[in-house]
């Protein structure tokens, strides 16, 4: 009886879960818009101009209001999707190193005009040689996953490489489409709560 219990509420509460995914990853990526950098090479602790900056939604309808927050230098390369009004999960994905948004550095300034689309300066992190895609976040308050664009015009490149003295920023983390693993573990304990609670008044409660 007790396993009975215990296997009915855990198929529920991974129902559940699985039902509030998409919810949680509805804008797991991504919105993508070329933008202008000047200068398009730079050195660790220069200033970089990012010009033409929307927030738009998942599927790049839009723009919405401008909230640009944030931005991360990403070395791999997210190509421009394909079909961006398809639903989500049918574009790129999220990179399964980008860390989460919370620990991507801010923007030094960011302005607009009109309020869709603006400007933002960036310092450039203590990051080694290479090219680099562009990503940013937008603040829009669409939950974990949500707010997050990609450049796929030019990319960065870094010419110089920083002292051996300077740190590296730490910029680990769980990536932002770990989202589903975190609800299924909320679930299971959702499960195993339920069947202790069960088993439990089965205890108390004497047979008739």
């Amino acid at each position: 009886m007790r396993t009975s219990i215990f296997w009915r509420s855990l198929l529920l509460a991974a129902a559940a879960a699985l039902a509030l995914a998409p919810a949680a990853l509805g804008d797991t990526c991504c919105a993508n818009v070329a933008v202008g950098l000047s200068p398009r090479t730079a050195d660790p602790g220069d200033q970089v101009t990012v010009a033409g900056i929307r927030c738009l939604h998942y599927d790049n309808s839009g723009p919405v209001a401008f909230a640009a927050a944030r931005f991360y230098l990403h070395r791999g390369h997210e190509a421009a999707d394909p079909n961006p009004g398809d639903v989500p999960g049918n574009g790129p994905g999220l990179p399964s190193d980008l860390p989460t948004t919370d620990r991507w550095p801010a923007f030094d300034s960011v302005a607009s005009s009109d309020g869709l689309v603006g400007s933002a300066v960036l310092t450039v992190p203590q990051l080694r040689s290479g090219s680099y895609q562009l990503w940013w976040w937008c603040d829009d308050g669409s939950g974990p996953g949500g707010g997050i664009h990609y450049s796929d015009g030019p990319r960065l490149t870094i010419s110089g490489t920083p002292d051996t003295d300077a740190a590296l920023p730490d910029l680990s983390g769980e990536p932002a489409d770990r989202a589903p693993l975190v609800l299924l573990g909320i679930g299971a304990a959702a499960a195993a709560g339920t069947w202790r609670f069960a088993s439990r008044r089965r205890i108390l409660r004497p047979n008739r």
